[in-house]
């Protein structure tokens, strides 16, 4: 029908209250208002996480975040440029 336009919403709504949202879960997306998500401790920042994903984890502050092998990699490298150091300046 002419004259009828699609309804835009102007916010993006949170999936569990449909409250207006603030941002997305950082474990699976889901569009989530502040009142539903805890901030969880990752490895080096905290994580907003939602209700859903919090139930299904057992303890997500001590869980591993996709960047642990990353971190390992720069720890490798830190640990063998402090070992060429250490054996260059012994001789």
């Amino acid at each position: 029908m002419p004259g009828l336009d699609p309804f835009t919403p102007d916010h993006d709504y949170c999936v569990y209250c449909h409250a207006p949202a603030a941002g997305m879960c950082a474990e699976c997306g889901a569009l989530c208002c502040v009142d539903c998500v805890e901030l969880v401790m990752g490895w080096t920042t905290r994580r907003a996480t939602c209700r859903s994903c919090l139930e299904r984890s057992e303890a997500p502050s001590t869980r591993p975040n996709h960047r642990s092998p990353a971190i390992l990699w720069v720890i490798a490298v830190a640990v063998g440029a402090a070992a060429i150091a250490a054996i260059l300046w012994l001789d």
